[in-house]
Order: structure tokens, then C-alpha cells, then sequence
């Protein structure tokens, strides 16, 4: 059987449990290489965060929520590096705001509905993205989208929105359903494959042919595993609350760079590419570069830069994770698996799907969407920090502090979703879903900054789903053990490996 690696239980309302069959929760420990550095240099905010953190315990005594004690200095940082997920688990248990400490930082996890919709939506415009996370993904992410404020993220999401206009997404659908059908032309009934890397060959493909009009064949493999790099040492700087100065001459910095050139090259190849043809496409790169090309008030080369790396990277990994889970799933529950293949069979009849099926393919979405409930790959939603004393469930929020939303502690909530460590697509079913409580699911987010892909990612995972659903049985090889890694994103572990099926139906085989 698939293993279930570490059982233990935190001391909560909102206890890891097992999840569901054959996986593990989270994954215990932490990157080796630089742990060091949260010893030698301890994190701290910067002047202005000093400054405006020493203003507000002046003028306000402030009454801290309970939460998870830490240590003299380093705070709760150490508790954090160990098991990421396990820590804001049980954060949560001490309150729908809890305390805890990043060093010398005062930081807040909310993890209530009301409260989530207040950071995100009603005041959202004093609760910009926090220094931190700025400062650690800026070497990669430049001034993208994900982590500008205020007006110059509003007029970059103006920017990228035709490209995801819905006409455009129907477009898109047939782009879905090719390149899957082209991945899996070259499987063989009871063939062994890794799927996590069969899941990101298509969504790769699917982006850059999509939003770029670029074929990613040859840069596949190159783009995964720069990809992975890029993540992995990103999530080693979050985990020590510490940017690491690109001008220190460390392996960490040498692994990043290489991987930061590497995607530059992918993406930049793309947009010379398109000045070698001129042609308006109407995708997201013929838009970036019209603008480009406009020059006073356009997009400069560094703006062009960041948003196709923004696209590119935010474009692909998270499907193809929710993939894998949903696949996780699926091989585990025998009844899901039935009632989808009833499904496909019945709405397609054996012909590939099209966007115009999505909305009959209701069980499919259903399991997408369960699968992103307990598999958010956006697990740490928001970073973000006051930009004056707040007022939040009772409590004050210092001006400068550090305030946590965390998708995959809210979706396993008992309060809001009964079961919650069960895989039970059935939540989603019309109309029962209006009865879940708005702020308690959100793996797009929610307010001004709502995932400005989410239709287009829960269109390409619906269409992949159901077309290999349509022609495959997808099994999990046993003797795995399938832990969740906390980083940027929530990723399975490597090298997911499936058996898969032919399915003996003259409709799945048309």
C-alpha cells in the first residue's frame, strides 16, 4: 500500500489526522544547506519596519493573540523550518487569530471567513504585500504582477486581463485537449510513468502555446527543472524570514542565478520570436509586446521581462500539481473513478471534449475542485503587512507587522467543511455548494487580487482531466509515500509514479 509517512497528531481542533487514504499531510524537515544562516544572522525588519513596529507599541499597549510559544531571538522560525504545514496547523488551533513570532517580527495567522474577507477585500488597500516576500522573489519575479501593490499592480492586471477574457478561454480549450491527447499518444496499456512529469509536459505545452503562440518541445525538461530550483531555494529563504543578498558568493546564489538565466532565455527567446514575425495573435505576448513597442508609457524590456516570467511560471506548476493530487485521488477512491468515467462517457459519447463541454462535465469540475480544497497550491496565500494599526477580530495589528492567510488550513476547518481530511467531490455539487461559507474555500484567493488565471486553470484541468479519464485508468504504484512539500507552492514529492490503463470501451477508444 502507499505509505503514510509521519501520523503525528498536533494539539488542535484542526488535527493533521492522516488525510485522505494512502497520504501523508505534510512533509517533516527542511532544506540542509543554508539552515545555518538563521543562527549566524537573524532576521529582522527593515528601518522602516523598526521604526513604524516601535511607533505603534508607543502609543498602544498592545494584547497579543494566544499562539504557539517561540524562542528568545529567533521566535517561532525554528518550528517553521521543521514542518511548515504542520506549524500553521497548529497555529490555527490556538484561535481564528493566533500569534507567533518570525525572529523579532510580530506575525499573525487569520484563519477565520470574516476576517480572511477583511484583509483580502475591505481593506486590502492598507494591507499591501509585505516587504519580505518582495524582497525574496524579486531576483526572480522582477516587479510582476504577483507582488506589486496599489496602482501598478491594478494597470498590470489591466494589462493581462483580454488574454483571459472568457471567448478567449473557449478559444484555448481546443489548444487543452491537443496537447494532451499528443502526451499520452505515446503511452502503452500497463506503461509505468512518473505523472507529475507527464502532468507538467502538457500544462508547460498549454501555456506557451496559449498566452505566448510558442511550441515548448524542446525546453520542457530545461524549464522543470529550473522551475523546481527557482521554488526550492525561494521557499529556503521563507523558511529562515531572510533574504539572501544576491551579491553574497554562495551555492544558493550560483544554483539561483543559473536557474533565474535559464528561464530568462526560455522566455526571452519567446518574444524574439514574435519580433521576427510582428504579427498580432491577440495572445497575452502579442499585447505585451504591442505595448513594448509603443515606447513612451509602454512596457520597458524589463517590464516585458517580468510578465512573461510572472505567466510563464504561475501558468503551469500550479495545474499540473493539482493534477497529480486529483490523480492521487482518484486511484484512491474507487468511487470517484466510477462516477467520472460515467460522466465522460456519457457527456463525450468517445469524442475528445471541447470547451463547450465544460459546463456538462459537473462531476469532473467537482473532483477539481475538492482536489484544490485539500491540495491548494497556493497553501501560504498572503503575506501581508499594515500599513497602519488595525483593528481585527478584537485584536490590534501593529503597523509593519506580518499578517498569514494559509488556503490549506482554512479548507481543512472542521467549522466549514465536515470531514475535512475526507476527498468527498460531492461538497461541490450545484447547489449544495452555495451553502459553503464565503472566505472559508479560496484556492484562487478572493478580492482585488483573485488569481487573475482561474478560469483558465480550472478550464485546462477539467479538459485534461476528462480526456484522460476518457481513454485511461491512471493507478498509483504502492510503496509510495505521498507528503505534501510546503514551499512557494504545495508540491507533491517527485517522481509520482502511476500504472496506467487502457480502458477496454469502443467510446473511450474512439
Amino acid at each position: 500500500m502507499v505509505g503514510l509517512g509521519d501520523g503525528r497528531r498536533p494539539r488542535s481542533r484542526l488535527a493533521l489526522g492522516r488525510g485522505p487514504r494512502g497520504v501523508a499531510p505534510h512533509v517533516q524537515g527542511g532544506p540542509p544547506d543554508i539552515h545555518a544562516l538563521h543562527v549566524l544572522v537573524l532576521p529582522a525588519p527593515d528601518r522602516d519596519d523598526r521604526r513604524t513596529l516601535k511607533e505603534s507599541r508607543d502609543t498602544v499597549r498592545i494584547v497579543y493573540p494566544p499562539g504557539p510559544r517561540g524562542l528568545p531571538l529567533v521566535g517561532n522560525l525554528h518550528q517553521i523550518r521543521k514542518d511548515k504545514i504542520a506549524f500553521m496547523l497548529e497555529t490555527a488551533s490556538h484561535g481564528d487569530i493566533a500569534h507567533f513570532r518570525l525572529g523579532p517580527t510580530d506575525a499573525y495567522l487569520v484563519n477565520h471567513p470574516d476576517h480572511i474577507r477583511d484583509v483580502l477585500i475591505e481593506r486590502s488597500d492598507v494591507l499591501p504585500k509585505d516587504w519580505l516576500q518582495r524582497k525574496i522573489v524579486s531576483p526572480f519575479f522582477g516587479n510582476g504582477m504577483l507582488i506589486t501593490n496599489g496602482e501598478e499592480h491594478a494597470r498590470q492586471r489591466r494589462m493581462a486581463q483580454p488574454a483571459f477574457h472568457p471567448k478567449r478561454l473557449d478559444s484555448y480549450g481546443r489548444v487543452f485537449v491537443e496537447q494532451t491527447l499528443h502526451g499520452i499518444a505515446g503511452w502503452r496499456s500497463g506503461g509505468e510513468y512518473e505523472i507529475d512529469t507527464e502532468m507538467l509536459k502538457m500544462t508547460i505545452q498549454n501555456v506557451c502555446l496559449t498566452l505566448f503562440n510558442a511550441d515548448a518541445t524542446d525546453i520542457v525538461a530545461r524549464a522543470a527543472v529550473a522551475m523546481t530550483t527557482i521554488m526550492d531555494l525561494l521557499s529556503m529563504e521563507f523558511d529562515l524570514a531572510l533574504p539572501i543578498p544576491m551579491w553574497l558568493p554562495t551555492e544558493h546564489n550560483r544554483r539561483k542565478r543559473e536557474a533565474i538565466r535559464e528561464l530568462d532565455s526560455i522566455v526571452m527567446k519567446f518574444a524574439e520570436a514574435w519580433r521576427k514575425s510582428g504579427q498580432d495573435r491577440g495572445d497575452l505576448l502579442s499585447m505585451l509586446m504591442l505595448a513594448h513597442g509603443e515606447g513612451r508609457g509602454g512596457v520597458t524590456h524589463d517590464e516585458l521581462r517580468d510578465h512573461l516570467i510572472v505567466m510563464f511560471a504561475a501558468g503551469h506548476e500550479t495545474t499540473a500539481f493539482t493534477l497529480v493530487w486529483a490523480w492521487v485521488m482518484i486511484s484512491q477512491h474507487p468511487e470517484v473513478e466510477a462516477a467520472l468515467w460515467e460522466e465522460v462517457d456519457r457527456v463525450l459519447g468517445g469524442r475528445p471534449p471541447t470547451a463547450e463541454d465544460v459546463p456538462q462535465l459537473v462531476y469532473t469540475s467537482m473532483v477539481v475542485k475538492e482536489t484544490l480544497r485539500l491540495y491548494p497550491a497556493g497553501w501560504i496565500l498572503s503575506l501581508r503587512q499594515p500599513g497602519e494599526d488595525i483593528r481585527l477580530g478584537g485584536y490590534t495589528i501593529p503597523k509593519g507587522s506580518r499578517i498569514f492567510i494559509s488556503p490549506y488550513v482554512t479548507h481543512r476547518d472542521p467549522r466549514y467543511f465536515s470531514e475535512p481530511e475526507r476527498f468527498r467531490p460531492e461538497r461541490f455539487r450545484p447547489g449544495l455548494d452555495q451553502n459553503i461559507r464565503r472566505g472559508s474555500y479560496i484556492p484562487f484567493g478572493i478580492g482585488p487580487r483573485v488569481c487573475i488565471g482561474n478560469g483558465f486553470a480550472m478550464m485546462e484541468a477539467v479538459l485534461i482531466l476528462a480526456t484522460v479519464a476518457q481513454r485511461y485508468r491512471v493507478s498509483l504504484l504502492p510503496g509510495q509515500t505521498l507528503v505534501p512539500r510546503g514551499n512557494l507552492a504545495l508540491r507533491p514529492p517527485p517522481g509520482v509514479k502511476v500504472r496506467v490503463t487502457e480502458r477496454l470501451r469502443s467510446a473511450a477508444a474512439a
